[in-house]
């Protein structure tokens, strides 16, 4: 499958930006495969995964964490895409956590088929377990004297994203 199936989603422009750190990517075509238990993946150039359940979809990508975190360009060129996704995909929000190794992170589990958990779920477990979300993505990021940490998750409604819904 070729990028522009996804020509109506970001996809393909944040593919685009991350083609020059990746040109032995170019050309590659998406593959749409079974997914670990229960779920669909498409996979695509430049480290772009898009894992669906029944309730959630799944994107990941291989920019780091403290990089979509801090840097506005990078950070803009995701929620834009993830708020394609959700306009798609009809959900009402999204969530960013990091993808190991924080509480937070642990609602990756809840896509697979033993648990199947939906959106309203996942935002209930972190708002218990966690506390109430970041007020800015950047505020994830505590920098301390020597190293810094990756502390909460931001719920992102996308209130500044005014795109017109003739584009989906």
């Amino acid at each position: 499958m070729s990028c522009s199936k996804f020509k109506k989603i970001k996809v393909c422009e944040f593919v685009t930006y991350l083609l020059p750190h990746n040109p032995e990517d170019a050309g590659l075509l998406w593959i749409i495969r079974d997914g670990t238990d229960g779920t669909l993946e498409i996979d695509g150039p430049c480290g772009v995964l898009l894992t669906f359940s029944e309730k959630i979809c799944y994107f990941h990508h291989y920019i780091r964490w403290s990089n979509f975190l801090l840097n506005e360009k990078i950070q803009s060129y995701i929620r834009k895409l993830v708020y394609d996704l959700a306009r798609f995909l009809t959900a009402q929000y999204a969530v960013y956590v990091p993808d190991s190794g924080a509480k937070e992170s642990s609602i990756l589990d809840f896509i697979w088929d033993d648990e199947n958990k939906d959106m309203d779920y996942i935002r209930n477990w972190l708002l218990e377990r966690c506390g109430a979300p970041k007020a800015k993505i950047a505020d994830i990021h505590q920098q301390y004297e020597d190293y810094w940490e990756s502390e909460g998750y931001y719920i992102d409604y996308f209130d500044d994203l005014q795109l017109d819904k003739s584009d989906i």
